[in-house]
Formats: C-alpha cells, structure tokens, sequence
C-alpha cells in the first residue's frame, strides 16, 4: 500500500528560543500546526545550541559553549545537519517542504534550503554522508561547486522546497564573528519564499539578510556540470529542468583534463523556469518585535502578532499544503474563516494592494526574547511608550490597529551594553539596486537600516502607526519615501 504524500514542515527558533514563558513567532506558529493528521509531519528545533546531554559535562563547560555559540556560530552546522536529518528520515517522493525561522533559525531554514540545492537529499540510509554532504555545500568555487554536483548525482535524490517563511533573518548568525553560507541570499529551489523584516532595528551585527538576484556574471550552480577524465561516453544526453536536475556529461578525448563547464540556462531545448515567488515586507518595530520575544506570553497585544498573522495568511495564500489546527487559531482569535483562500499561490513578487487585502488582526497571546546578546541577560525591561493598554478610542477600529500600536522594543535604548559594538569599527557588506556587492569598515553608531531597493514593501501597520500622532512614529531604515508600496 503506498504511502500518502505529506508536507513536511521544519521550524528553526532564533538563538537561545525555546518553549517557555515568552515564546517567539516560530513556537507560536507551530502551535498552530494540524499535529494529529498524517498528511503533516512537524519539526521543531530549538535556538539554545548546546549539544551536551545533561550531565555529560560541567555547567561551566556548557554555559561557556552557550556564550561561543551566540558569538561566534558554533552550533550552526550543527543546527542546519540536524534539519537535513530530519528531511532524510522522513522525506518520501511527493512530499512537500516547508520552511520556517526567525533570526538565526531563519538563517538556519534559508541555508538548510540551500544545502538541498546544491547536494540534494541523501537516503535515509546514508547518515555517514551527512558530514560529506555539509562539506560539500559550505565550499565555494568553480572546483568545489564541480565536486558538489558530482556528489548530487551520486548519493542523492532531487527535491524542492515549496515554501521558505522567516522572520528577520540577520546577517550576522555570530555576534561577533559572521558566518556565510551559499544561497542564502538566492535559491531558485525555493517556490515561495516570504520574508518580515524590521524597520526599526539598528544594531550593527543586526542588518538584515535580504533576498537578491544573483550577479550577472554569477553561474547558476544547478547549470555546472563535472566533467571527469578517463570516463568513457557512457551517458546519452539529457535536458532535465533546471530547478531539479543537474547534467552530468562525459567525454573522452586524449589527455583531456578535468574541467568544470557551465551550461547556459535557456536554451532552446531547455524548459523555461518558473521564477521563485518572492515577497519582501517591511513592518513596523525591532528585531524581537517582528519575531517575538520581547513581551510575556499573557500580553494579548504586541507588534509581533502583526507579523505571525501575516505569516499565517501568506502561508494560506500560497496554497502549498500546510494544514492549520481549526481548534488553535479559534483559541488565539483568528479563525480560518478570517483568512482568504487562494485556490492559486500569488504569481508575482510585486502584486496589487488587491491580491493582499488588510485583515482584521486579532489580538493573540505574546512572544521569547531572542537574546543574541554576549553580555550578562537582564531583566526583561519595559520600554517607554505613550501606549500602556490597547487604545479603545473611536480611531482604534480593528486589534490590529492595537498591534500596529503597541510598544516597541529597541535594544540600543533598553540594554546599554549593545553600544559597545556601536562603537567599534566592523565591517558589513551590502547589494546596491543593480545586485553589486559592497563591502565597508564603519563606526556604525546606531544607524538605521539600509533599504536598497526601490518600492520596497510596507505592511499597512507602518501606516496606522504613523498615522497615529501621539506615537510620533518615524521609521528608523532609511528609504525613498517616494517609491513605498504599502501591502
């Protein structure tokens, strides 16, 4: 009896979230989840990083490798192989992949899809592999992307990735020392891709991981085929799709070396490629306040719940197979009926204010702080804020008005010890509108965020906020006030 297709669906949490008193967007959304149905199988993966079971060694030892890991990424390996295992146990063909994260596990989800674009997805057998596979994917470079393709043919299984979700993905997945992974910022694995970012965030080691075209100099590593010597012509020519299959040709003519060639993607025999369906949206607040983690679970009103709705819409929009526990979102206030239902995903990155219409946001419950800090953790502080309770003035119509309204947290003002790095000369790299890289040493000082490309999305939570005077409200990213699209 063969086995019904399923959507498998992994969810990353920020550095050092896990389930407790004040949960990130990723625990809330996993809550909301169908969890007893054999259509969906759930994975959660908490941010904390410390890979020692109790008892194995000291407190010390384990506090100090917690305090590495926020600096400086140790665990992130670790934490994207334990995703690909996940898929490998329980990947069948037909399955659907969907991704989910915040902040560092946004990171994690983005390079665990890049992981199954360049090396694919080994058999649940191959767990010896895994380390290879990993190896594989992190080199970069015309040989090291040759080696990875020859290992894809070899041990795996093509798959794709159906819809990638995160919550401010930063750059920096080290506070103090970065790590980059390829096709985080570009994978045309990935269906639809939807992605919140925060407007208000400052902190250096906190700039925002954008999604980009690729340069135009840049091959597509799905196009790299190895090219071995000594290989006798025993393979026929084929012309498989672009985002799932990778030409492996041999030739062999005398003495001729090993070479990696790069095959153009659109040629006349070639299927054309359906572009990733990308989305972008900009939303009012810091970086907890877009994933969560700055107020108790028992805070019914919260910038965060703007974005964990949304997510929940898109994800529905999308049609991509993702089954919501009807019981849950009634408890939290949003019913399904609350959504609308698309019987096709969005077509386009820049679609009409039509194809996303406003919504009611109900009020939910709030989220954990995703502490990223290398300094000592204080207590959770209350910013300052004209707005103590949700507003009930005749001005108010909708919860998410609330939530467009409520307080909003930035770390610069309410832990001081941030500014140490404010301060210090670093470098961040940046893509300019024409998708050049740039690379730059600066006292960073608090600067807002930089918007690079033009008509940038803005939820229509950024306008009710600044529409409402007594906040004072102004954006904190700098942007072409001009060229906004508000969604």
């Amino acid at each position: 009896m063969s086995r019904k297709p399923k959507v498998l669906v992994a969810n990353f949490d920020g550095t050092a979230g896990f389930y407790d008193a004040t949960n990130t967007n990723v625990v809330k959304f996993v809550s909301l989840l169908k969890k007893d149905t054999d259509s969906q199988l759930c994975y959660y993966q908490a941010g904390v990083g410390t890979y020692f079971a109790p008892g194995v060694v000291s407190p010390t030892f384990t506090w100090l490798a917690k305090i590495l890991d926020e600096a400086f990424a140790w665990y992130l390996d670790a934490h994207v192989m334990d995703g690909y295992k996940f898929l490998m146990d329980n990947y069948r063909p037909g399955d659907k992949i969907c991704l989910f994260g915040f902040s560092r596990g946004a990171y994690t989800a983005r390079a665990l899809a890049g992981m199954l674009h360049k090396v694919g997805l080994l058999p649940k057998s191959d767990v010896q592999q895994i380390c290879f596979a990993y190896d594989a994917y992190k080199q970069t470079g015309v040989q090291a992307d040759a080696l990875a393709a020859g290992f894809k043919q070899t041990f795996s299984r093509d798959v794709k990735v159906e819809f990638v979700g995160v919550w401010d993905t930063v750059q920096s997945t080290g506070v103090l020392l970065s790590r980059n992974l390829p096709f985080t910022d570009s994978n045309t694995l990935i269906k639809t891709f939807r992605h919140a970012l925060a407007l208000d965030e400052r902190r250096v080691r906190f700039q925002p991981e954008l999604y980009h075209r690729p340069q135009t100099d840049t091959p597509d590593p799905e196009f790299i085929k190895p090219k071995f010597q000594g290989m006798k012509r025993s393979f026929t020519k084929t012309i498989l799709r672009r985002r799932s299959k990778i030409e492996i040709a041999a030739e062999n003519p005398p003495c001729v070396k090993e070479q990696t060639s790069i095959e153009a993607p659109d040629t006349p025999d070639t299927e054309p490629t359906p572009l990733s369906d990308v989305m972008e949206v900009w939303f009012p607040g810091c970086h907890t306040d877009i994933g969560g983690g700055n107020v108790e679970n028992s805070v019914k009103v919260s910038l965060a719940q703007v974005t964990l709705r949304w997510m929940v819409e898109q994800v529905i929009l999308s049609n991509c197979g993702i089954v919501f526990d009807e019981e849950a979102l009634e408890r939290v206030g949003m019913p399904l009926s609350s959504f609308p239902i698309s019987k096709t995903p969005p077509a386009t990155e820049d679609l009409p204010d039509k194809s996303h219409p406003i919504l009611d946001i109900p009020n939910l419950g709030a989220a954990p702080v995703d502490a990223v800090s290398p300094f000592a953790e204080a207590p959770l502080p209350t910013p300052s804020s004209p707005l103590t309770d949700p507003p009930t003035t005749p001005s108010l119509p909708n919860p998410q008005t609330c939530d467009a309204l409520a307080p909003l947290f930035d770390q610069l003002q309410l832990q001081k010890a941030w500014w140490l790095l404010e301060i210090l000369p670093l470098p961040f790299r940046w893509q300019d509108a024409l998708g050049k890289w740039h690379t730059k040493w600066r006292l960073h000082l608090g600067k807002g965020r930089d918007i690079p490309y033009q008509h940038p999305n803005f939820h229509s939570s950024v306008k009710e906020r600044m529409d409402y005077a007594p906040l004072k409200y102004t954006p904190r990213a700098i942007y072409r006030h001009d060229q906004v699209v508000f969604v």
